[in-house]
C-alpha cells in the first residue's frame, strides 16, 4: 500500500511535464538542407555559410544538413533513392527545406510528394531546372529542357529561388579589360551539371560578341592533367586568357579543397588564370581574378529568407524570387604583376586584393592622430592669434577712440589757448590806440608789456604746432652743424627773461668751459631747453629757475638740466607728462611742449626726462650726444 500511495504522488509530478515537453519540441523550428556538392566543396561551404550562420545565432533552428555529392550517382534511380532515404530520416515535418544547386532544384517535387505543400527555398547559380537525368553527368547539351523555377509554381510547389549566379559573361569582359591584346580563351572545365551549364553560357556569349576569338575548351573527361600542363605551357601570354571553372570527374567526384587548391596553384604558375570561383581569391593564389555577385548581400537575402518562413510565417510562393544581377570585379594586384599586366587597367570599382599598402593605408591611425594633434595645436593658435588679434582690434578702437577724443580735447584747447592771448593783445591794442591822455604812459608801458607777453606766448604755441606737424608729415629735418653750447644756452635763458615773475632769479650754472663746441642742430636745442624754461616760468612764483651744463653726469653726453623751486611733478606723471595733449594744471598752453621735445631729443640721437630724485620743485634733464667738429 505504501509503494502505490508513492507510485500515485510521482504520477502526479510526471503527468504535467509530458505536454510542456511536447510543446518545447514544436516550438523548435526544423530545417532541411540539401546540397548537390560533396560536404568538403570550397562552392558548398562558401554558398552553406550563411545558413550555418542564422544556426548559430538562432537557438530555436535545428538545422539538418545532407550532401548528396550528385557526380558520383550513375543513375536516377540512385538519385531519387537517396533522396527518399533523407526525406524518411526526418522524424517530423520539416519547416523549411532548403534544396542547394542547380543540379538538385528538381528534387523539390520529391520532397512536395513526401510533404505536400512544404516551403522550399531553392538556392544556386541558374534560374531553372532539368531532368535528373542530364544533371548527373555526360556532355553539354544546348537542346536539354530547361524550365524555369516559375513552373513550379504553375505545378502547384510552394518553392522560392535565390539565384546567386556565376557570372561568366562579365567575367569574359574583365579579361578582355586586363588584358586588350588577348586572341585565345581557354575553358576549363570539369564533368559536373554547373561546368556544362556554364560553358554553354560562355561558347554562345563569345559567339555573339567574340566571333574572332580562338576558344578552345578543355575537360577532364577528355585530358589529364599533365596534358593541362604542356597545353598551357605552349600558349603565348597575354594573348591567351585561361578561364578555370573545374577539373573534376565522375571518377574522382570528392573535389575537396585541397585538391582545387592545388591544381590552381599548378596552373597559376604557368598562365594567368581567371576563374568563376568567388572563394578562390580567398586563398594565396596569384589567380588574376573574377567577377562575381555581392557575397555579402546573399547571405543577407538567405537570412532573410529564412526570418520571413521560420519566424513571419510567410510562404515561399508568396515572396519574390530573388536575382543577385549585380556584381563587382574582383582582382590580384599580386597576380597583374607576375605577369606584366598593366594594373592601369584595372576598374576603378574593382575590389583589389594584396595591394600594396599606402602611405595612408600603412599609418592611418598615426597620420589621423598626428593630424588631430596638429589641428588641435592649429586650433589653439588660431585661437590665441584670434585672441590677439581682437585685442589689438580692442587697442586700436580704444586709441581710436582716445585719438578723436584727444582731436576734438586738442581743437578745443587750441581755440582756447589761441583766443586768449588775441583777444588780450586786440584788447590791449585798442587801449593803447586811444586819444592822447585817455591812457597814462604808466598804463601804456603796461598794457605794452602784455601785448609783448601775448604775442610771445602765441609764437610759442603757434612754433609747437609747427613742429607737430612736421613730425606727423615726416618733414621734421635736424641740420647738424658745430655750435658753442654755452652760448645757446645763454640765449635761450635771454628768450623768456620777460616771463619771469617777480621774485624769480634766473641762474646759470655752467659746467662746461666756454668753448666747448659740438655738432648738433642749435635751432631744436635753444628749443627744447625755451620750452623748458618756459614751463619753469608759468609754475614758479618765488625762487629760482637755472640752467645747468654738464659732460661728466652722463658720460658721452651733453647733458642740460633745467631746475626750479616751483611746486614740482609727481613721480608717477614722470611719463605722462611727455604725451601729447597732457597739461597737469590749468595753465595756458597746448599740452605739446614736452612731447614735442622728446621727438626733438630723440632725433638728435638723445633723451629728456623729468629727475625725480630732485625734490626742491621740477628739474627737467635733455641730453645730447657729445660730438665734437
Amino acid at each position: 500500500m505504501r509503494y502505490r500511495h508513492y507510485l500515485h504522488l510521482l504520477l502526479v509530478f510526471l503527468l504535467p511535464c509530458i505536454p510542456l515537453s511536447a510543446e518545447e519540441s514544436a516550438q523548435v523550428k526544423s530545417v532541411l538542407v540539401i546540397c548537390s556538392n560533396a560536404e568538403s566543396s570550397l562552392w558548398a561551404q562558401g554558398m552553406l555559410q550563411p545558413v550555418n550562420d542564422f544556426a548559430r545565432s538562432s537557438s530555436d533552428v535545428q538545422i539538418s544538413q545532407y550532401f548528396l555529392r550528385i557526380t558520383s550517382i550513375d543513375n536516377v534511380s540512385v538519385l531519387e533513392k537517396r533522396t527518399r532515404d533523407i526525406l524518411n530520416a526526418q522524424p517530423r515535418r520539416p519547416d523549411l527545406v532548403t534544396l542547394v544547386g542547380g543540379s538538385v532544384y528538381q528534387l523539390a517535387y520529391l520532397v512536395d510528394n513526401q510533404w505536400p505543400d512544404v516551403p522550399v527555398l531553392l538556392v544556386g547559380d541558374i534560374p531553372y531546372f532539368c531532368e535528373s537525368a542530364y544533371t548527373l553527368y555526360g556532355k553539354a547539351n544546348p537542346d536539354a529542357l530547361r524550365r524555369p523555377v516559375s513552373d513550379m509554381l504553375q505545378d502547384g510547389l510552394n518553392v522560392s529561388l535565390i539565384h546567386a549566379p556565376a557570372m561568366v559573361e562579365r567575367t569574359v569582359d574583365l579579361m578582355f579589360t586586363l588584358q586588350p591584346e588577348m586572341q585565345k580563351i581557354i575553358f576549363i572545365g570539369g564533368e559536373n551539371f554547373r561546368c556544362k551549364e556554364q560553358q554553354l553560357r560562355l561558347e554562345r556569349y563569345l559567339k555573339e560578341k567574340y566571333p574572332s576569338l580562338v576558344y578552345k575548351p578543355v575537360f577532364s573527361t577528355e585530358y589529364s592533367t599533365d596534358d593541362l600542363i604542356n597545353i598551357l605551357s605552349n600558349e603565348k601570354y597575354p594573348q591567351t586568357g585561361v578561364l578555370f571553372a573545374s577539373w573534376l570527374t565522375h571518377h574522382d567526384y570528392m573535389e575537396t579543397v585541397s585538391s582545387r587548391n592545388n591544381i590552381i596553384q599548378i596552373l597559376e604558375a604557368i598562365a594567368p588564370v581567371y576563374t568563376i570561383f568567388p572563394v578562390d581569391m580567398d586563398h594565396p593564389h596569384h589567380v588574376i581574378g573574377y567577377y562575381s555577385y555581392d557575397y555579402n548581400q546573399y547571405c543577407r537575402f538567405l537570412a532573410q529568407r529564412f526570418s520571413d518562413v521560420l519566424y513571419n510565417d510567410r510562404q515561399p510562393r508568396r515572396l519574390p524570387m530573388v536575382h543577385l544581377e549585380i556584381g563587382t570585379p574582383h582582382i590580384s594586384w599580386h597576380a597583374m604583376q607576375i605577369f606584366n599586366l598593366d594594373l592601369k587597367l584595372i576598374p576603378r570599382v574593382a575590389v583589389i586584393y594584396d595591394k600594396p599598402l599606402t602611405l595612408w593605408e600603412a599609418y592611418k591611425p598615426a597620420i589621423m592622430w598626428a593630424a588631430f594633434f596638429v589641428m588641435l595645436g592649429l586650433g589653439f593658435f588660431i585661437f590665441a592669434i584670434m585672441r590677439r588679434s581682437m585685442r589689438s582690434l580692442k587697442k586700436a578702437h580704444a586709441i581710436s577712440e582716445n585719438s578723436n577724443r584727444m582731436k576734438t580735447a586738442f581743437v578745443n584747447n587750441i581755440n582756447h589757448e589761441i583766443r586768449t592771448p588775441l583777444n588780450a593783445i586786440i584788447g590791449f591794442s585798442q587801449l593803447l590806440c586811444m586819444p592822447e591822455g585817455y591812457v597814462t604812459n604808466e598804463e601804456k608801458s603796461e598794457y605794452l608789456h602784455y601785448v609783448l607777453n601775448n604775442s610771445q606766448l602765441l609764437t610759442v604755441i603757434i612754433n609747437d604746432l609747427l613742429s607737430l606737424s612736421d613730425v606727423e608729415n615726416g618733414e621734421f629735418v635736424v641740420n647738424n652743424a658745430p655750435c658753442n653750447i654755452h652760448e645757446v644756452a645763454l640765449l635761450a635763458m635771454k628768450s623768456v627773461e620777460y616771463r619771469l615773475r617777480p621774485g624769480v632769479e634766473m641762474r646759470h650754472n655752467p659746467g662746461i668751459p666756454e668753448d666747448v663746441r659740438v655738432l648738433t642742430d642749435e635751432m631744436r636745442v635753444q628749443q627744447v631747453l625755451i620750452n623748458f624754461l618756459t614751463n619753469s616760468c608759468k609754475h614758479t612764483e618765488k625762487g629760482f629757475i637755472e640752467v645747468s651744463t654738464s659732460l661728466t653726469e652722463n658720460p658721452g653726453y651733453v647733458t642740460f638740466a633745467v631746475s626750479d623751486s616751483g611746486p614740482g611733478i609727481p613721480a608717477d606723471k614722470a611719463e605722462d607728462i611727455f604725451e601729447r595733449f597732457t597739461k597737469l594744471s590749468d595753465k595756458q598752453g597746448a599740452g605739446l611742449g614736452l612731447s614735442i621735445c622728446r621727438i626733438i631729443a630723440q632725433k638728435l640721437n638723445g633723451n629728456v626726462w623729468l629727475d625725480t630724485t630732485y625734490t626742491e620743485g621740477a628739474r627737467f634733464v635733455f641730453t645730447i650726444p657729445y660730438v665734437t667738429e
